[in-house]
């Protein structure tokens, strides 16, 4: 009986953590020195304001990832000059990491968690999977 039950307990931890594998830890770089190393993988599903939606999907469970850009997120252009990329430049499919901080504010007496987004990498964009080692991260904010 004691058996059956730490099996369960530990398929159910397994599966638990095989939920939220999206949620990960940032590799080494040059990051601010406020940022706590969260990110999160999915595909953008909506893009509106300075509000950025990914989602990800495996298997029936499905999870949501809402981050705020902010001042928007230095990327290249085509003349090789950079310019501030906001959530609506992103188009829906694209899959990216966003790697953000977690805040607590107060908003009408309540405590509102939003996160809020210091820099964004692109895994695939516009339908064509980006090469680990041609992956950037771009800084995101003021």
């Amino acid at each position: 009986m004691l058996t059956r039950a730490l099996t369960q307990g530990f398929f159910s931890l397994l599966f638990s953590i095989m939920a939220v594998a999206q949620y990960g830890t940032a590799p080494n770089g040059n990051f601010p020195a406020n940022y706590n190393g969260d990110t999160f993988t999915g595909t953008v599903t909506a893009a509106e304001g300075d509000q950025l939606t990914l989602t990800y999907t495996k298997g029936g469970k499905t999870e949501t990832f809402v981050g705020k850009l902010g001042a928007g997120c230095s990327v290249p252009t085509t003349n090789k000059s950079e310019r501030k990329m906001i959530a609506s430049d992103i188009p829906q499919g694209t899959v990216a990491t966003a790697f953000f901080n977690r805040n607590t504010k107060k908003v009408d007496g309540q405590k509102v968690k939003e996160n809020l987004l210091i820099a964004i990498r692109f895994d695939v964009w516009q339908g064509q999977k980006i090469e680990d080692d041609k992956k950037k991260i771009w800084p995101c904010g003021p």
